[in-house]
């Protein structure tokens, strides 16, 4: 079953979404709006105990873009949404029946949210960062199996390969609820079969975000449309 993947769009007012569909938004995250306003009190207090104020900002025009996402699926108004955690962190929305899972994340200048419905999510979006120590990051969260792949690629590779294989790794583990957690984190070579594989239940696919940065969405069934929503807000 082939995957319609759709390019970079404008984003529809009031999006809908099938079981069979999976969307994702990107969105910058140097944005100088006042957005406090859309966070609950809990997620204030988090921004403030964030001590460097470019790591406090991405964490609230993260939620605020969140919040405001979700909304316009719900008709609801973006401050009046609470949340539950997982007993690893993840996410959902609370007291609202058939609502939509999503997952956050954000790298550099940029911002992803993925939405799904009826089925499990996860994203990841690293920037393509050409002085990290990579291979010290992979000695310490990679299997033997995982370190093996990178050593057997080329140099010209080896440093791209690494962050395919990070964000496959994140996205998936975070759509499973457990993150770095997860006693069952190792990938497998059905991971990295292409750039749409599937691995037991689990369909992953990569993709460009911007220039220098790499994204992974993992979706736990076969999802046959992938559309992709350019910024936020939605037009009027």
């Amino acid at each position: 079953m082939s995957l319609l993947l759709t390019p970079w769009q404008i984003p529809p007012k009031h999006p809908e979404l099938t079981e069979r569909s999976a969307h994702l938004w990107r969105f910058p995250l140097d944005c100088q709006e006042p957005l406090e306003g859309l966070l609950d009190e809990q997620e204030l207090q988090r921004a403030r105990r964030l001590r460097i104020p470019e790591k406090a900002r991405t964490f609230v025009v993260g939620r605020a873009r969140l919040r405001q996402i979700l909304a316009a699926y719900l008709g609801l108004a973006p401050e009046t949404l609470r949340f539950d955690t997982g007993a690893f962190g993840k996410p959902a929305l609370a007291g609202l029946a058939d609502a939509p899972t999503f997952n956050l994340a954000h790298s550099g200048q940029w911002g992803l949210c993925a939405v799904t419905r009826g089925v499990e999510v996860g994203v990841d979006i690293e920037q393509v960062n050409r002085q990290l120590d990579y291979e010290k990051l992979a000695a310490q969260f990679f299997s033997a199996r995982e370190q093996s792949w990178l050593q057997d690629a080329s140099d010209l590779r080896r440093r791209r390969l690494f962050f395919r294989l990070w964000t496959r790794k994140e996205a998936w583990l975070k759509g499973k609820g457990g993150g770095f957690s997860d006693p069952d984190q190792e990938l497998v070579s059905a991971h990295l079969e292409g750039c749409y594989t599937s691995n037991g239940s689990w369909w992953l696919r990569s993709f460009p975000v911007a220039r220098y940065y790499l994204a992974t969405l993992a979706v736990s069934q076969q999802y046959t449309l992938l559309q992709r929503w350019n910024g936020w807000p939605a037009p009027e």
